[in-house]
């Protein structure tokens, strides 16, 4: 190879390189601050300057409740500070998400009760280790995150720089390793008659959160994966589905099968990524909602706005307490008497439709709890940029785990003046258990078996 050609090969090497876009960790002198100014999740330890958010202690609740299916009863002898409702809330709109502006304007009676702020959230050590490892070792290239032996299970980025980075944090963050929930779906249309969608068990696991790694082929290989079997409408009851959610959902298969009883066969899910609908929210929401997102990032362009204080749901763990569903679900809105709102700091991630990409949601706006990264909220614009959707994930805390994890979730379509609530756990017998599920529970041969009776 003569000169000139190695200068031309040496030239279409760096632009491959640079396209590919390979992200670097922190320095080990910013991941030093997760030791002293932030906290282990990348958080702002200290308060606001108002003291109206309080500093980050490293303690929660300690509180256990009365039913073992039920996280405990936190501050129930607390009052509100305030109370948001349509005629104060520009007083407040710089504090509020988008969608939470919309309710109050657009939805008679919907209000806010703001409490005082707990930073409650806490996560074993073992996280907090791998989290400070990832700071410094974990990559992305492109839209790929790296694992192992450059991620264990933890934050990925505890100090992002991109909007991508923030994202994969919801995606990966500490959400227990497996549990089990019993729970509801209900429907409200938009005349306020209220059905139920489906009960279901819905059985996790997240492979990498096992302390010291699993014991089986699953580790290096799936992200999580998800079992749901239907109890409840009895035309339903039986059947179950499975989904295998990989490390990098761009490049490898999310594979799902589902087993109908009336056929009594198993089928392959054609698709059970991206925009979706996802089949027991009476088409309220897409695969790639949940947790707020989920899956494949490939079809936006993300952007990282910064960091705001904004009110809200959180330590919600009262809401599941209230065992009368008249009370719980009102005909156009939860109930506000039940939903716990405080103001913390957020994360705001943009996501834009790129050029070319298909998807129902063209606009998402993302707010990420800054000391769990859980999305708190969600708000979806349609192909015409009117607003679509708000999704509030309620936060509960369970601080024998410890975890702080998103619960119960309301989903509000605007434009149809119909919502939907998700992972109801006030009347349903099981709750969320936290115990460890075998591997092979996670298999088509398994989802068969189980759907012969």
């Amino acid at each position: 190879m003569n000169h000139k050609h190695r200068i031309l090969a040496g030239l279409a090497a760096s632009l491959s390189l640079a396209a590919t876009s390979t992200l670097a960790a922190v320095s080990p002198q910013e991941a030093e601050q997760l030791k002293s100014t932030l906290t282990p999740m990348g958080a702002e330890k200290a308060g606001n300057k108002e003291g109206t958010i309080p500093a980050w202690t490293g303690k929660t609740v300690q509180a256990k409740s009365s039913e073992a299916r039920l996280p405990p009863a936190m501050f129930a002898d607390e009052k509100p500070l305030l109370t948001i409702k349509a005629d104060n809330a520009d007083q407040y709109a710089d504090k509020l998400a988008d969608g939470t502006r919309h309710l109050l304007k657009n939805y008679p009676g919907f209000r806010l009760d703001v409490y005082p702020t707990h930073r409650t959230a806490i996560a074993p050590q073992y996280v907090y280790d791998n989290t400070y490892f990832n700071a410094t070792n974990t990559k992305l290239t492109g839209e790929v995150m790296t694992t192992a032996p450059n991620y264990k299970g933890g934050v990925p980025f505890p100090i992002p720089k991109t909007g991508l980075e923030a994202i994969f944090n919801a995606m990966w963050n500490w959400r227990g390793a497996d549990r089990q929930t019993t729970a509801d779906i209900w429907f409200v249309s938009s005349s306020g008659k209220r059905s139920l969608s489906v009960s279901n068990i819905l059985s996790e696991s997240n492979p990498y959160y096992y302390q010291g790694g699993r014991k089986d082929t699953w580790e290096g290989k799936l992200r999580g994966t998800a079992s749901v079997e239907l109890t409840a409408p009895a035309y339903s009851a039986g059947e179950k589905t499975l989904i295998l959610g990989p490390v990098d959902p761009i490049n490898q298969d999310t594979n799902g099968w589902t087993f109908l009883t009336g056929q009594r066969r198993l089928r392959k899910i054609p698709s059970v990524q991206y925009d979706v609908p996802f089949p027991y929210t009476s088409g309220v929401t897409n695969y790639d909602d949940a947790y707020g997102f989920n899956g494949a990032t490939d079809r936006y362009d993300w952007k990282l706005l910064g960091k705001k204080e904004i009110y809200v749901p959180y330590n919600n763990n009262n809401f599941t307490h209230a065992a009368d569903l008249d009370k719980v679900i009102g005909p156009q809105f939860a109930n506000p008497d039940l939903v716990r709102w405080e103001l913390h700091r957020v994360w705001v991630v943009d996501a834009t439709l790129k050029s070319g990409a298909r998807h129902t949601v063209p606009k998402r706006r993302f707010y990420l709890d800054e000391d769990t990264w859980n999305v708190v909220i969600s708000d979806q614009w349609d192909a015409k940029g009117q607003f679509w959707k708000n999704i509030n994930l309620l936060t509960f805390i369970y601080p024998d785990v410890p975890l702080a994890m998103m619960g119960t979730n309301l989903i509000y379509n605007v434009q149809s003046k119909a919502y939907t609530v998700q992972n109801v756990i006030n009347t349903a017998p099981g709750g969320i258990a936290f115990k460890q599920l075998p591997a092979d529970f996670f298999s088509t041969q398994a989802l068969e078996r189980s759907g012969v009776r």
